[in-house]
């Protein structure tokens, strides 16, 4: 069956654009592969890909990628080239033995001259981490449907229990109030305003909880530091959802960058020093639903160090302390 006219040049809009008469500028990376030390990674597989041609099939069909690869030297470093139509390239590395997998981005140019893209041949450091203490921990993710995680009710602290991985009694079968949270909110349905809070508190002086930044996907699977801070944890955090009025969008302060470290089970000495504590970590933001839940669902994933004031928080993945878990509680990083 013959193209159409008008097929033809959607096709040559979104395909090769080679055969149409569109050159492919040649585009220069230099990569430099360093552990989170600092030290250079020899022996680094390095691939970078690029938009090549928009393929017709099922649906809208398909974007057709090149890929180029380079292994980096002694110092680190590989410099690989390709051509490209837009200029725009993801760039990442295979794992070796006693490293996390993880450590990429992207790399978009702006102008050609002679034929190349500019800037030409920039150089980008890949970081990538090794791995060094990887301990059990409690390791879990709770709320994901089926098996969601309720509210018990509103207005009332309602603590958590992170090694039992259950509300405290009488509303689950845990024993000790780690986390404690308080919903309130007005709500009657999703289209009218509404507002709700959640806070979550602590049970001890010098528990606490810590903000982190660090954007899932990308860069490592130990996005978040190895150790947890010694200092600096707070004794509260609220988050917040609503729709201030009508036909506005729900607003809510869920950032998917959003990460924390916690402190809980604390004991100080009479100085007002930890004597002991456990460390822990949200792989995460900690998001609540008042739409679909009643009074609202929870949703989190921690990861629980259950030796006291040891503050490393690389979990190893083959030694959780709940046992193996179904696909949907099993946290997906370290």
């Amino acid at each position: 069956m013959k193209m159409s006219f008008f097929r033809t040049l959607a096709f040559c809009a979104y395909t090769t654009l080679t055969a149409c008469g569109e050159e492919r500028p040649q585009a220069a990376i230099t990569f430099r592969v360093v552990d989170d030390f600092g030290k250079p990674v020899e022996g680094a597989t390095v691939a970078m890909s690029t938009f090549h041609h928009w393929e017709p099939g099922e649906g809208f069909g398909k974007d057709v990628t090149d890929i180029f690869t380079g292994e980096t030297n002694k110092e680190g470093i590989v410099t690989i080239t390709g051509q490209s139509l837009r200029g725009e390239f993801s760039y990442s590395w295979r794992p070796l033995p006693g490293f996390y997998r993880g450590g990429g981005g992207k790399q978009k140019f702006t102008s050609t001259i002679d034929g190349k893209w500019q800037p030409q041949n920039p150089a980008i450091d890949i970081v990538v981490k090794r791995v060094i203490n990887p301990i059990p921990m409690y390791a879990r993710k709770v709320g994901e449907m089926p098996n969601v995680l309720r509210i018990p009710e509103s207005g009332k602290p309602i603590g958590f229990d992170l090694i039992a991985s259950d509300w405290v009694a009488p509303n689950g079968k845990g024993m000790t109030a780690d986390l404690i949270f308080k919903l309130e909110r007005r709500y009657t349905s999703v289209e009218e305003p509404f507002e709700a809070k959640l806070t979550v508190t602590f049970s001890n002086e010098g528990d606490g909880i810590q903000s982190v930044l660090a954007a899932p996907f990308v860069g490592s699977d130990l996005k978040l530091p190895r150790h947890a801070p010694e200092h600096g944890y707070a004794p509260e955090l609220v988050k917040r959802t609503g729709r201030p009025a009508a036909n506005k969008p729900i607003e809510t302060a869920t950032r998917e960058d959003q990460n924390y470290f916690f402190r809980v089970r604390t004991v100080l000495d009479e100085k007002k020093q930890v004597k002991s504590a456990l460390y822990g970590k949200l792989d995460g933001d900690i998001r609540f639903d008042v739409i679909n839940g009643n009074p609202a669902y929870l949703l989190f994933t921690y990861y629980l160090n259950p030796e006291a004031n040891d503050r490393n928080m690389e979990f190893d993945v083959k030694r959780n302390r709940f046992g193996q878990l179904p696909d949907l509680q099993r946290p997906s990083s370290p």
